[in-house]
């Protein structure tokens, strides 16, 4: 493919936000954006484009055979969970996403999150709000919050969020327990590394920072959430389908244990009847971790140069395991 004579479509543009990319990719073709969703028929819009640039649109099977020039997909992220590599590869379509852009973002939010639960700052301004503020004051048996100062966290998934996070986390005096992914083998020999059920035994929050594979998929559950404290709090910044959300549902329903955080879902965005949305000890945000001013510039810098590295034969992609 010539580098300005490419036709480039953007399926999703509006899930990245107020970020100029005209001038980015006019400059290899012809650059078309539009802002669909999964409930759209994402096959009938591929079939005369060379490069599709996407965020969380599903591209399976029916959409590559629909797709006769397409050669290149780029990802503006980094887990592809959502395009089957399998069909990909049968079709001759080249799958690049992004690693690293978001370390800070993301660890910044973990913390955020985390600070929220145990000083409840968000609640108690809602309630001040409410007129309560001398109901808060004078019943701080109800509404202490907790230091972080002699805390276990444990976290799962200790790539470069993990981490950062864990970093960020000595920082606030707490102390860290990598939990290993059940079915992974380490050889890393990390001193903090334990089993996950001991992880989930001792800690007082749980951070998951995990990618979505198959050892991952519903791995927090009813049974491994019953080993935690009465007074531990979950925290997701990796992918909703890591913890079974109806079991997550009903462990926070019945105290067993204090509060959950997400930035992810199963189903984004989560469905009209999701249960955990009726719950005061569930918080959640829409998937923006990633989304600060400085990782969406230095994502876009490494989609481009994945782009030219295509361009050149020189792009490895990823590929099915």
């Amino acid at each position: 493919m010539e580098k300005n004579k490419l036709k480039i479509l953007f399926l999703d543009r509006n899930a990245v936000g107020p970020y100029e990319l005209k001038d980015i990719f006019s400059k290899y073709g012809e650059y078309t954006e539009l802002n669909l969703t999964n409930n759209d028929d994402i096959a009938s819009y591929l079939k005369d484009y060379d490069v599709v640039i996407l965020n969380r649109i599903r591209l399976g099977k029916k959409e590559f055979e629909k797709a006769p020039h397409l050669k290149l997909v780029l990802l503006t992220g980094t887990g592809y969970n959502h395009i089957d590599l399998v069909a990909a590869k049968e079709h001759r379509v080249t799958i690049a996403n992004v690693a690293g852009y978001s370390t800070n973002s993301v660890s910044q939010l973990t913390m955020t999150l985390l600070l929220n639960e145990l000083t409840r700052a968000e609640r108690l301004s809602q309630e001040v709000k409410q007129n309560k503020w001398e109901e808060i004051s004078n019943k701080m048996d109800r509404y202490y919050h907790v230091d972080t100062e002699g805390k276990v966290l444990g976290i799962l998934g200790h790539g470069n969020i993990g981490k950062k996070v864990e970093s960020y986390a000595k920082s606030f005096g707490m102390e860290v327990m990598i939990a290993k992914i059940p079915g992974r083998e380490y050889t890393d020999n990390l001193e903090n590394r334990f089993e996950l059920n001991e992880v989930l035994e001792k800690c007082d929050m749980f951070s998951i920072h995990a990618p979505l594979t198959d050892l991952t998929r519903n791995l927090i559950n009813l049974d491994r959430i019953k080993k935690m404290k009465k007074s531990a709090i979950i925290l997701n910044l990796g992918r909703g389908p890591i913890i079974n959300e109806d079991d997550l549902y009903y462990a926070l329903k019945n105290k067993i244990i204090a509060s959950a955080a997400t930035d992810v879902m199963t189903s984004e965005p989560p469905k009209s009847d999701c249960k955990l949305l009726e719950l005061d000890n569930f918080t959640v945000t829409p998937h923006l971790a990633w989304k600060s001013q400085k990782s969406l510039e230095r994502l876009f810098a490494a989609i481009e140069n994945n782009l030219n590295l295509f361009l050149e034969n020189k792009l490895i992609g990823v590929e099915s395991k």
